[in-house]
């Protein structure tokens, strides 16, 4: 009896620890919809991104990107420009080139973040007041006029409803910044102003959607429902940008406080736990962390020991437990102010705003990777955005009054090796997360072998007993995906194991019946 109690305890631990990624119908079904990812802004990949620091191209938007791109369900690309006086939006298909570009005729730069909802729709804000909508195809829908700009910091939300949220910031400051709700026609729901505003911050929403999340400038983390009243508050340091929410409902933010503390909140407002990071002073992040399928969190700290204090990269359990810290330790000036995305496998995804390196730091905390980027040139503001294919995009750029700007949107992508028979081989094995994930009860997954061998991939379940073989068999080199139906068991975590020659990977699945 106390066996099977302690199984189920542990059975009960690791669900609630494991993360899943929330359907949102009202989203464009794409590896990459939106600056974050996703609603909950987890920043989370379901795909494994680049392991290797390889370039594969890059193109010469002349005016810069700061925000995106983000990657529709063909795998075009979408952004806007950054230097202060171009007003650009583009679609951009990767290895072609444009598709479109879309003029706003202000002379001011659409450079906020970016959602493509289900319609295809793209929704973005700009400098000059205005909310966006364009279709497929780059003409304007509609646009909705604000009372403040939509700043480069801002990340727009979209709930189950397809309503859009958006933040401005009136300068000079005649009134504080407003969370506005505009409906999928370019209607204003509702417009509301608490605790000396919403400049410069962006709204999260819960898993089942029906409540906002937004950090206030009077350093208050307010609960809003979807109609705009107030549900609670949370008392603390300023949030300089955004919640993350996890699949569970918790909430997640770093605040501007001394002693600082790295928090995480009950869906209902009260404190779950709270991270001590340091005392050192008075320090704010405009990092929003990412979370990844195990509940591990991340964010950007600082370290405590002088001098000087270095920036590092800080890994918490899902019970805010310490895990590790990686230490930007190269460069005294090292900076990051972009949010945090990871793949798959947990792997971190960050690059300088400065422009030294971009990073790929694993989840056990060790340095995978670093790319070096053209010092200045090549600043990085905002969150990449990991395609189906594994390729990592992101857009960088000099200052906002440079033009001609070079190599500010880039592709990061695995390359193969050649065999003398001239066939290509793949670098290295790769087991994918199966998708969808939660599925019910038809799910797909994909592995490569970069060598030809005989092949197994089983599903077990929590007790490690077989459920499923869905592979048994010799197989050539190469890419492949099997379907697994699921249809005789029961809603659940179950994991699947590869296993080719000396290379054994195994991941979780979880059917929703």
């Amino acid at each position: 009896m106390k066996k099977m109690i302690l199984m189920m305890t542990l059975s009960s631990i690791l669900y609630s620890q494991q993360q899943v990624d929330i359907p949102w119908p009202t989203l464009a079904n794409s590896p990459w919809p939106m600056i974050k990812h996703d609603p909950q802004f987890t920043g989370r990949s379901q795909y494994l991104g680049p392991q290797t620091p390889t370039v594969s191209w890059s193109e010469d938007m002349e005016f810069g990107i700061f925000s995106g791109p983000v990657v529709d369900q063909k795998g075009y690309l979408y952004f806007g420009s950054y230097n202060v006086d171009s007003d650009f939006f583009y679609c951009y298909i990767p290895n072609y080139g444009l598709k479109w570009q879309y003029e706003t005729g202000s002379n001011r730069a659409p450079e906020s973040g970016i959602i493509i909802d289900s319609s295809n729709t793209i929704y973005f804000g700009g400098r000059d007041n205005y909310l966006y909508a364009l279709s497929y195809d780059g003409d304007l829908k509609w646009k909705y006029k604000t009372s403040g700009q939509i700043i480069s910091t801002v990340i727009p939300n979209i709930d189950l409803q397809g309503n859009i949220y958006i933040t401005d910031f009136v300068f000079p400051v005649t009134q504080p910044g407003a969370l506005y709700s505009v409906s999928p026609e370019g209607n204003l729901n509702w417009k509301v102003i608490y605790d000396g505003g919403f400049a410069f911050k962006s709204p999260v929403l819960s898993p089942d959607g029906n409540t906002i999340y937004i950090p206030a400038i009077d350093s208050n983390l307010i609960a809003l429902n979807l109609d705009g009243t107030i549900k609670w508050k949370f008392s603390c340091g300023n949030i300089f940008r955004a919640a993350m929410v996890d699949s569970d409902g918790n909430i997640y933010f770093l605040p501007e406080e001394d002693p600082q503390y790295f928090y995480s909140l009950f869906p209902n407002g009260t404190l779950r736990w709270k991270y001590f990071i340091q005392n050192i002073g008075v320090a704010g992040s405009d990092v929003i962390p990412t979370i990844d399928y195990q509940g591990n969190l991340y964010f950007i700290g600082f370290d405590t020991t002088c001098c000087p204090y270095y920036l590092s990269l800080v890994s918490v359990d899902y019970n805010g437990n310490f895990r590790w810290k990686y230490l930007f330790n190269e460069i005294e000036s090292e900076d990051f102010t972009q949010p945090l995305i990871c793949d798959s496998q947990g792997t971190i995804y960050v690059g300088s705003t400065v422009g030294y390196y971009y990073y790929a730091i694993s989840s056990e905390g060790y340095l995978k990777w670093k790319l070096p980027l053209i010092f200045i040139e090549q600043q990085v503001d905002n969150t990449g955005a990991i395609s189906d294919d594994g390729t990592l995009f992101i857009g960088v750029h000099h200052s906002s009054l440079a033009t001609n700007q070079k190599k500010t949107l880039l592709a990061i992508q695995d390359t193969v090796t050649h065999v003398k028979d001239e066939k290509s081989e793949i670098i290295a094995f790769r087991l994918e997360q199966n998708y969808p994930n939660p599925f019910n009860p038809i799910t797909k997954i994909k592995y490569t072998i970069p060598q030809s061998g005989r092949v197994t991939l089983t599903v077990y379940d929590m007790m490690g007993s077989e459920v499923a073989v869905l592979l048994n068999r010799y197989q050539e080199a190469g890419s492949y995906d099997v379907i697994f139906q699921a249809k005789d068991l029961a809603s659940g975590i179950y994991f699947y194991t590869l296993t080719s020659g000396n290379f054994t990977a195994t991941k979780k699945l979880i059917l929703l019946k």
